[in-house]
């Protein structure tokens, strides 16, 4: 049938189909298929707008044109455009995320030598994943794997148990996150041995320090749970390092300052209870043993806490140990003087005395305070004396056992110097029959030697379940599980019973070879040091 419709009234139609349906499209035009394919023509054919024929790098048809070729356009050539609605919210999303790209790149850009291929796939992300990153994920999760232990029932729950949930929240801090990559990279080293882990490692302790130095100066930013923790971090990588002019970590004084300005609110912070069991078990005894009794202070809102848990109530005696230690120090420089005291000998020693009586009830108070589940940790197995299996002594974990180790080697240098000091007390001709020491039992110096061998003997079993033993052939061997956090923590346990008078000569081998066995598998240069220097825990 033929149509009568005019030519006018078939183009409006066509143009009325063509405009409803753009109407009605749901897909904007942008994401509409380009019909053709970009020109390949260099610059002035395209401006003359005949055929070019790409030739490079000069067209044939300009020079027959007798004209230079300019060349061609980037076959790479992006085109913005302004987007709307949902769709200018996922590009903004995508801009920020490629901001955040570019800055990791800068950040981790010269940090390290590009390292040998992958056999496995390449990557398909917009970004290469740089090797510098993957270095740097490797030596975090192996301090991780190494040093952090979480023991939900245990001190401080474990050790450094805060540091995976501290560096998700408080990451960007730049002290705090070089203080922790430069002990990371560290460790790595130590086992490795690659030298490009250790000039790493040096880069951010240094970056570490000035940003440190950089908060210090300001009293509000001092105080922050992170910045303790970068002082705490940086004191660690000094012990694994082993580069001191001393034994003493040069650490220790700053950080005791740090924490003298400790207020209440710094231990109620959420990480204040586990930074202090850190600072107790790699400070404060450290100091002690130095014989650097003014940096084992603690400050005044620990010692005036009312019914501190264990945690506090171990450093609150450390430190009146090393106050004691220091009195007695002191009382024996004054006696031994060829300058008269101008106070009797019998008073200093009922002062001393006095001291020691306080802190035994205050010892006592802390081993019947210690939980149940603590202390089956390193009382004898349910095998061994014929006690029933509970679900508290079926499991054992060695972190617990390493912290108490720490407390039990103060204490036996408080008892090493009780000794001590009953002996010079009987050296001057006194005794305690004398009407001034009416208020000191006799009791008090019975049974000290026994003691310190029931400690002795407890530090040890501890270095034999949760660090290694002495084989058949006179070797110190790793245990399987044992991680560089409980070698850490027993090095000064460990030194006091090496170095004690009263312990067996298989409990000083045992203790001697195992502080060289961390020093040289696991890394840890102090311990190194640490065999390799012979002191008596008994005072001079």
């Amino acid at each position: 049938m033929p149509c009568h419709c005019s030519p006018h009234s078939l183009s409006t139609r066509g143009i009325n189909l063509l405009r409803d349906r753009s109407e009605t499209s749901s897909v904007p035009e942008r994401y509409m298929v380009f019909p053709g394919r970009l020109s390949t023509a260099c610059y002035r054919c395209r401006r003359r707008k005949v055929k070019c024929d790409a030739t490079r790098p000069s067209c044939r048809r300009c020079m027959i044109y007798g004209k230079e070729c300019t060349g061609y356009p980037s076959s790479f050539a992006f085109r913005t455009y302004k987007p709307t609605g949902q769709e200018g919210d996922s590009s903004q999303g995508s801009a920020l995320l490629k901001c955040k790209d570019n800055t990791m790149q800068r950040r981790l850009e010269g940090e390290v030598d590009r390292v040998g291929g992958s056999n496995g796939p390449a990557s398909t992300s917009s970004v290469p994943h740089s090797p510098v990153l993957c270095l740097e994920w490797q030596s975090l999760c192996y301090f991780f794997h190494q040093h952090v232990l979480q023991v939900a029932r245990s001190p401080c729950e474990g050790h450094l148990a805060f540091f995976p949930e501290l560096y998700q929240e408080r990451g960007d801090d730049p002290c705090l996150r070089n203080a922790i990559l430069s002990v990371s990279y560290l460790t790595l080293f130590n086992t490795s041995g690659v030298q490009q882990l250790q000039v790493h490692a040096r880069k951010h302790y240094g970056a570490a320090l000035n940003s440190l130095i950089a908060t210090l100066n300001s009293n509000e930013l001092a105080l922050r749970d992170e910045v303790v923790a970068a002082s705490l971090f940086l004191s660690m990588f000094t012990d694994l390092s082993g580069e001191r002019e001393s034994i003493l970590n040069p650490h220790i004084p700053g950080i005791s300052s740090l924490m003298q300005s400790w207020g209440r609110t710094q231990l109620r912070s959420k990480y204040g209870r586990r930074l202090f069991g850190w600072a107790v078990t790699q400070i404060q005894m450290q100091a002690m043993f130095n014989k650097q009794y003014r940096y084992t202070a603690l400050p005044e809102s620990v010692k005036t806490q009312y019914n501190p848990d264990i945690v506090y109530l171990a450093g609150t005696i450390a430190g009146k140990i090393s106050d004691f230690h220091n009195a007695a120090s002191e009382t024996r420089q004054i006696l031994c003087s060829a300058i008269p005291s101008p106070e009797p000998a019998e008073n200093l020693f009922c002062a001393l005395f006095k001291k020691a009586h306080s802190l035994f009830e205050d010892i006592d108070v802390w081993h019947k305070g210690i939980p149940r589940h603590w202390r089956c940790q390193y009382e004898a197995p349910a095998a061994e004396n014929n006690t029933p299996a509970t679900p508290e002594n079926a499991t054992r974990d060695p972190w617990t056992r390493c912290f108490l180790a720490s407390s039990h080697a103060a204490q036996i240098s408080f008892y090493s110097h009780v000794i001590k000091c009953y002996d010079d007390f009987r050296s001057f001709g006194l005794t305690l029959a004398d009407p001034i020491f009416r208020n000191i039992p006799v009791e008090l110096f019975n049974n000290l030697d026994g003691r310190i061998r029931y400690l002795t003997d407890l530090v040890c079993s501890t270095v034999t379940t949760a660090l290694g033993s002495i084989d058949k052939h006179g070797y110190f061997r790793l245990l399987p599980h044992s991680k560089v956090a409980n070698g850490y923590t027993l090095l000064w346990p460990m030194w006091v019973v090496a170095n004690c008078e009263f312990s067996t000569a298989e409990q000083a081998s045992l203790c001697q070879q195992g502080l060289q066995c961390v020093g040289t598998a696991m890394g840890c240069k102090l311990a190194l040091s640490l065999s390799q220097t012979s002191a008596s825990i008994m005072p001079e």
